[in-house]
């Protein structure tokens, strides 16, 4: 018991942050009124896993979305037992986010003291892009977590003892195991390891050059060989996940071009503009100090910001794995007061600072969740509904967003085929569905919604709502329709 006690005692301001955001964030989690297409596609694929069909959607095995996601929706499934409930998946994300501010807390605290990780996690926690994240069942926190550990590790590997770059390996195998953009992590090494030997003088070179260097990466490989061997079996390429994963933000939206200063343009509205100015100074003060942990963060925020403002297409949550390394980055200069003021000014000054900056977050965030807009809702669910009263389970749908209407409808649902193949996919389907939303919806069946008569013995159903429509319709006649 004492040992727990003392740990209690020596860490309880953590572990009440930790509590609070736990309340804040379970607050937020139907935030969102309805699964987008990315979060239902994890979802399908959670459900499968608990009801024996792997990592499939419609039975049809995924080679895109790694494991690590939807493991972790099948636990939740498992322990509500809730294979329907949007919230039950969503709820799933809140270990992780605690564990990302865990994370910023220890690695912080290891290198600097508690007061910068204690800084970093509470600057993290109320971040708006962080915050409005937490309710989306996607795999922004998980990997942030991971992949966080697995610089940081690095960098301690490197400054600290060899040891932790097993660990790192390890983070890193995870990191894979939920995003494929883990593999940032190369360019970030290949920065570490020239920066390592020039500050970390020869006890940082003689890590470099051991053995343990050169091995640890095998420890990673141990533990993501298993999902290349399932890749390789099932697909007949270990690498087929990271050839799909390169081509989406090039092929996404092919006529739109986004500007590439979007990242950094909107970094204010990110982070929020309090904590913004504190992460400049922090990164000033990392570069006059030449401070070894401020300089790594610095570069590992640094290149995923670059990074991706390459691509023509961006996303704010494309960029959500920098936000541990901006906070840290914020801290530290606000952490260095510390020891220039007495105690009891400085715990008001950053009372006052934290409770403003959560003020001036909790109204970005709100903003967010009081108009988040998902396409199709709310008549899609109209029609999902429509489908679950009428169709038998044994029934199979066509329609462009399938994993959306698999989840909703819990029926087998496939995307619209080639239209030189439409008919036989028709024959071995009971219902379509066409919407006005869907992207990725082909052009030939836009014309089905002026087919079928909607109403008429039941054959076509339509919903709509001010700004979307979904139609059903039975492919029998559809069928008919399209062969007068």
């Amino acid at each position: 018991m004492l040992p727990v006690r003392a740990l209690l005692q020596r860490h309880w301001p953590i572990l009440a942050l930790l509590s609070f955001f736990a309340i804040l964030y379970s607050t937020a989690i139907g935030a969102y009124p309805m699964f987008m297409w990315d979060e239902a596609e994890y979802a399908t694929l959670s459900r499968s896993i608990v009801n024996g069909h792997g990592f499939a959607i419609s039975d049809v095995p995924k080679p895109l979305r790694p494991p690590v996601l939807p493991l972790a929706g099948a636990a939740s499934m498992l322990l509500t037992r809730e294979q329907f409930d949007d919230n039950a998946l969503r709820a799933s994300e809140i270990p992780f986010a605690l564990l990302a501010l865990m994370a910023v807390y220890a690695f912080a605290a290891v290198d600097r003291n508690r007061t910068t990780g204690f800084l970093a996690a509470a600057l993290l926690g109320v971040m708006p892009l962080f915050w409005i994240s937490v309710p989306l069942f996607m795999s922004e926190i998980p990997f942030l977590v991971s992949f966080a550990a697995a610089v940081w590790f690095f960098q301690f590997g490197l400054y600290r003892d060899r040891r932790f770059l097993l660990w790192s390996w390890i983070a890193l195998a995870l990191a894979m195991l939920t995003r494929y953009t883990a593999l940032l992590f190369a360019p970030f090494a290949a920065i570490a390891i020239p920066l390592a030997w020039w500050l970390g003088g020869p006890a940082a070179r003689r890590r470099i050059l051991s053995r343990t260097f050169f091995l640890a990466p095998f420890t990673g490989l141990l533990v993501f060989l298993p999902w290349l061997i399932r890749q390789y079996v099932t697909f007949g390429s270990p690498l087929a996940g990271f050839k799909l994963a390169s081509q989406q933000l090039q092929t996404y939206i092919p006529g739109l071009s986004i500007p590439w200063y979007f990242y950094f343009k909107n970094l204010p509205a990110f982070l929020s503009p309090p904590v913004a100015l504190l992460c400049v100074a922090g990164i000033a003060w990392s570069l006059w100090k030449r401070h070894p942990f401020g300089l790594h963060t610095l570069a590992a925020a640094a290149l995923i910001l670059i990074w991706f403002s390459f691509y023509r297409y961006k996303e704010e949550r494309i960029i959500s794995s920098a936000l541990p390394f901006l906070a840290v980055l914020a801290a530290l200069p606000l952490a260095r007061l510390a020891g220039h003021l007495r105690r009891t000014l400085f715990g008001v000054l950053v009372a006052t600072l934290l409770i403003g900056n959560f003020f001036v977050s909790w109204r970005m965030t709100r903003y967010v969740f009081e108009n988040a807009a998902v396409l199709g809702y709310p008549s899609f669910l109209d029609a999902m509904a429509f489908l679950r009263a009428n169709a038998s389970s044994e029934d199979t749908v066509l329609g462009a967003n399938y994993p959306q209407i698999n989840w909703y409808s819990g029926l087998r649902a496939y995307d619209f085929p080639d239209e030189s193949n439409l008919m036989p996919a028709l024959r071995r389907s009971q219902w379509v569905v066409v919407t006005n939303f869907e992207r990725g919806q082909k052009p030939y069946v836009a014309r089905f919604a002026d087919a079928v008569p909607i109403g008429v013995s039941g054959n076509a159903a339509a919903f709509r709502d001010s700004r979307f429509l979904t139609i059903v319709i039975r492919s029998k006649s559809l069928i008919e329709a399209l062969g007068k």
